[in-house]
């Protein structure tokens, strides 16, 4: 069998499931999941830029496997995994809308306006009480 093309994403777009499934089992080292081909397409095309850009950070990485071991214990009061840090932007889908607030040195801009705190900002997009940090899955489940 002679040199293999390139892998590229535009190429990707192209094959179809058993390529899609030979290309997995390519770059990830193992058979392909049973799911559907664009998820397929998304695996591969993670992978490709991947070893093109490189990885996670570091800082990521232990963030999820904090994430992931606060999950594993169920607890919905956890802290914060990270401090908030200005210019951190948080972006939550509601009904159909997206929102995103900013974290400034002292509160939150969200809608044009300056809010003192997350659990102001989520009651003005539910209309309700709700735990601005839950709501923005800072900690336990978004609700």
């Amino acid at each position: 069998m002679g040199r293999r093309a390139l892998m590229t994403l535009e190429r990707l777009e192209q094959l179809g499931s058993l390529e899609l499934k030979e290309e997995w089992a390519r770059f990830h080292g193992a058979p392909a999941p049973s799911v559907t081909p664009d998820l397929l397409r998304l695996g591969i095309a993670y992978r490709l830029q991947e070893k093109k850009q490189g990885g996670l950070s570091r800082e990521s990485k232990r963030l999820l496997r904090q994430a992931v071991a606060i999950a594993q214990q169920d607890n919905a009061t956890a802290a914060p995994l990270r401090r908030l840090t200005p210019g951190t932007r948080l972006v939550r889908d509601w009904h159909g809308a997206g929102h995103t607030v900013t974290v400034l040195d002292e509160g939150f801009e969200y809608d044009g306006r300056t809010w003192r705190s997350l659990t102001a900002i989520a009651k003005a997009i539910t209309g309700t009480h709700r735990n601005g940090p839950r709501f923005f899955g800072l900690t336990g489940n978004a609700a």
